[in-house]
C-alpha cells in the first residue's frame, strides 16, 4: 500500500471516529437533558398531588381539585415509566408488563381516560413517545375489560 493511502485511511479512521464520538456525546446531551427535565416535572407531579391549592389552580375545568391530585400521581408513575423506557432501561416485553400493572389502579386509568389524548398529541412524529403511548393504550383497554 501506498503511503499517500495508508495516510488517507487513517485519517479517514481517524474522522470517523471523532464523527461517532460526536454523536454518542450528542445522545448523552439528549439523555441528561431529558432526565433532568422529567425530574423536575416528576417533582412537580409529587408536589401538586400533595398541595390541594396547587392542584386546584391547575385543575381542568369540571374536575375536582382532589380528584385532579389523584390523576397527577397516576401520571406521575406514567411519567417516571416513560423517562426509564426513553433512556433504554426498560424492554418492549417490560413495558407492556409495567403498563398493566399500572392499569391495574384506577387512578393510572383515570388519568389516562381524561389525558389520553393530550399526551397522544404531544408524542405525535416521535415514535419512541407513541410506542408507549401504544402500550399504554393497550394496558387501558385490558384493563377496562377486566373491569367491566
Amino acid at each position: 500500500m501506498k503511503t499517500s493511502t495508508a495516510v488517507l485511511v487513517a485519517a479517514v479512521s481517524v474522522a470517523a471516529v471523532g464523527v461517532a464520538h460526536l454523536v454518542q456525546k450528542g445522545w448523552q446531551h439528549k439523555q441528561v437533558s431529558d432526565a433532568t427535565l422529567s425530574r423536575i416535572q416528576i417533582e412537580w407531579l409529587a408536589r401538586a398531588s400533595q398541595d390541594e391549592q396547587e392542584a386546584a389552580r391547575w385543575a381542568p375545568e369540571g374536575v375536582e381539585p382532589e380528584q385532579y391530585q389523584r390523576m397527577l400521581s397516576g401520571n406521575r408513575m406514567l411519567c417516571q415509566l416513560s423517562l426509564r423506557w426513553r433512556l433504554g432501561f426498560v424492554t418492549r416485553r417490560q413495558l407492556n408488563l409495567y403498563a398493566d400493572q399500572l392499569m391495574m389502579n384506577a387512578t393510572c386509568r383515570d388519568y389516562w381516560k381524561q389525558f389520553h389524548s393530550y399526551r397522544e398529541a404531544e408524542a405525535q412524529g416521535k415514535k419512541r413517545d407513541e410506542a408507549f403511548n401504544q402500550a399504554i393504550g393497550d394496558a387501558y383497554t385490558r384493563a377496562m375489560k377486566l373491569a367491566a
